[in-house]
């Protein structure tokens, strides 16, 4: 029988705890696409609770290898497949209700964006060339009095 210690939850907590992470980092994404940490935060719940039930399970019919590993495969199919389903099905069904406005709604929420950074970096731009010419007019003025007052 293979040691209990390479099914143990607690292996898995490190990475679960680090998916929980990203999930709350990237869960004020702009782009609605993007922000799937609702989902994935249900993923990693889903993972937790299967691994507390798959190692009880395991740890109660460890004296039948064949029924634990049985009970072990069913969990991580189960996880993974749920995982998959939370994470992608969401989308799918977005796409085939309404695929142009899936489409359509991103290209516009990057273009509105790419266009409102444009405004505003030639909004800046224009206003410092303003400033240049008025300034380099002044000086131009300035200079040519003072030409003026020393030809006198």
């Amino acid at each position: 029988m293979p040691p209990l210690a390479n099914n143990h939850p607690l292996l898995c907590s490190p990475f679960q705890l680090f998916g929980c992470f990203l999930a709350w980092e990237t869960r004020n994404v702009s782009i609605p696409a993007l922000n799937d940490s609702k989902y994935i935060g249900m993923s990693v719940y889903n993972v937790g609770i299967m691994c507390i039930i798959g190692a009880a399970v395991s740890f109660l019919t460890r004296d039948q290898p064949n029924v634990q590993f049985c009970i072990v495969a069913l969990v991580i199919i189960f996880c993974s497949t749920i995982t998959l389903c939370l994470v992608f099905v969401p989308k799918l069904i977005t796409l085939r209700t309404n695929p142009d406005a899936a489409t359509q709604n991103r290209r516009f929420q990057f273009t509105q964006n790419q266009k409102k950074e444009d405004s505003k970096t030639s909004t800046s731009v224009t206003s410092v060339n303003q400033a240049s010419t008025s300034r380099l007019e002044g000086l131009q003025s300035e200079n040519h009095r003072l030409r003026m007052k020393i030809t006198e």
